[in-house]
């Protein structure tokens, strides 16, 4: 069951198309916040302050994706579970 729950995370069974959060106005206000935070907070970084800045962002994203991919699986278990305990 792991791997279809990762071909479904990573997109090869495409249910992310119905994902529509990308469009809601709170998701877009807080990209919006975090890129002028970011802009101002790197605004006087030196060359080598914005190469730490952008590998410490990327190795956040990292566990950032990791930890979506762990509450997916999480929750596709429980709803399987939930859907079992209905049936029976």
């Amino acid at each position: 069951m792991a791997d279809i729950l990762e071909e479904l995370w990573h997109g090869n069974l495409a249910p992310h198309e119905f994902n529509h959060i990308e469009n809601s106005p709170e998701y877009q206000s807080a990209i919006r916040l975090v890129s002028s935070n970011q802009e101002r907070l790197t605004k006087d970084f030196t060359e080598q302050q914005k190469d730490l800045f952008e590998h410490y962002n990327t190795s956040v994203d990292e566990l950032s994706s990791q930890t979506e991919l762990d509450a997916f699986k999480s929750g596709f278990k429980l709803a399987t579970r939930l859907m079992i305990s209905v049936i029976t």
